[in-house]
């Protein structure tokens, strides 16, 4: 299949495989809200500092001097491939990427965006607006129940935490939240105390805090074409989730 194709490949997919792809996807959606969930994600296995330093070696030199810094505390990876390094769980952090490549970002100064940081987090839907507000480098996932914040070190990720998690809690506007933002990011970078860069000011969910929704489709042929699916496949296979 030619990779410039301009389209995307759904329409060429048979019904038959879309019901199954269904079926296979209600039957996971069960299993995993059995779950309670709770629980790790991603892979406990790990790269050797060997190979990360092999991978970084020509890489942007924010980019190489930042993965150092989070090997240098938190060890080493749990995958690595030529685009983007990742560590699951270390820290506080449900999830650490540093990326090769950056994006430039002049929020609150010049700098470029390549360490992404995630926690689980629920934020209701009506606060979602205001984040938007706060900045473009922070990002909600309501299905996750994550959210995720990237820039050029944790210090300044930490910030952009505690001030949505102000946001959110209604102790803070965006605009509150920006001028906070800019006085910790810079006592942070001159070396002062800056407690809002220094850790989070706020206690983490063990659990996922995933927002599921509720279901609309009603069409009865369809839900007895996946139901019918799903005992033929007899779904209850543990790699489902």
């Amino acid at each position: 299949m030619a990779k410039n194709n301009k389209q995307p490949i759904s329409g060429q997919i048979p019904g038959e495989d879309r019901v199954k792809v269904g079926a296979i996807a209600e039957a996971t959606n069960k299993k995993l809200q059995a779950t309670e969930m709770a629980g790790t994600r991603g892979t406990q296995n790990t790269v050797d500092k060997a190979t990360v330093e092999k991978i970084i070696q020509t890489w942007p030199l924010l980019s190489k001097e930042v993965t150092e810094t989070m090997m240098k505390f938190y060890g080493e990876p749990n995958t690595a491939t030529e685009a983007e390094i990742t560590w699951y769980y270390n820290g506080p952090w449900k999830r650490t990427i540093v990326y090769k490549d950056g994006y430039p970002h002049d929020f609150p100064e010049p700098h470029t965006d390549m360490l992404e940081q995630v926690i689980n987090y629920h934020v209701p839907a009506e606060k979602i607006g205001e984040l938007a507000m706060l900045e473009g480098s922070l990002f909600v996932d309501r299905t996750k129940g994550e959210v995720m914040v990237h820039c050029d070190n944790e210090g300044a990720n930490t910030i952009s935490m505690n001030v949505m998690h102000e946001i959110v809690q209604g102790k803070r506007t965006p605009e509150e939240a920006r001028e906070k933002i800019k006085e910790q990011i810079t006592k942070f970078m001159k070396n002062e105390p800056a407690p809002y860069a220094e850790e989070l000011l706020f206690d983490l969910h063990e659990k996922e805090q995933w927002d599921t929704d509720h279901p609309v489709v009603d069409d009865q042929e369809l839900l007895q074409a996946v139901k019918e699916k799903k005992q033929l496949l007899n779904l209850e296979d543990e790699r489902l989730a």
